[in-house]
């Protein structure tokens, strides 16, 4: 993503480098939005899984309202019909109930990251890859962050995912900094 910003940094338009002040702002705000998530993960938890399930609730109306697009095949417009109140019950557990549902969403992410790191150090391994060490070094990270989820588990999912969020958040706001202050540069 870095080099995407350098590129970006170097080749930006001079209209949008003379606004170099609003992208320094932006990215301000995203790193104080980070340092907030991660200091009320619970709470930034809870309104990222209900954040979710209202996109979710959402999609589910759109699905409903596409399965009347098929006009003469009743089968595929009940197919729609039932997919979206299956979506549309997902979307109503997340809203109402975010808390268990993080709990849930956490012990995926939990196998996720382990899963991940065992595929990553196995890939390591077995494949002809250079800078080896990088990629083991991935995998165990990794493999760490899956076993603190599982073992902290349910506890830790009142607040891992606020907690990653929040670190996104501040990683994405210190980039969009770096970038108004590589426009400012450009600027003058």
């Amino acid at each position: 993503m870095q080099k995407q910003l350098d590129v970006f940094a170097v080749e930006a338009p001079d209209v949008l480098a003379v606004h170099w002040g609003y992208v320094l702002v932006l990215g301000a705000i995203l790193a104080a939005l980070g340092v907030l998530a991660i200091w009320k993960a619970r709470e930034a938890t809870s309104l990222y899984v209900r954040f979710l399930g209202f996109l979710i609730l959402l999609s589910a109306i759109a699905v409903f309202g596409f399965s009347f697009s098929f006009s003469g095949y009743w089968t595929e417009f009940f197919v729609h019909v039932i997919w979206a109140v299956f979506v549309a019950g997902l979307g109503l557990i997340l809203l109402l109930r975010p808390m268990a549902s993080a709990e849930a969403i956490t012990l995926v992410i939990a196998f996720y990251f382990l899963i991940g790191g065992l595929m990553s150090i196995g890939f390591a391994i077995t494949g002809r890859v250079e800078n080896l060490g990088l990629y083991i070094g991935e995998g165990l990270i990794s493999l760490f962050l899956g076993a603190l989820l599982l073992i902290g588990w349910p506890i830790t999912g009142l607040w891992a995912i606020g907690t990653f969020v929040g670190v996104d958040l501040l990683l994405r706001g210190f980039a969009i900094f770096s970038l108004g202050l590589g426009l400012r540069a450009i600027s003058a």
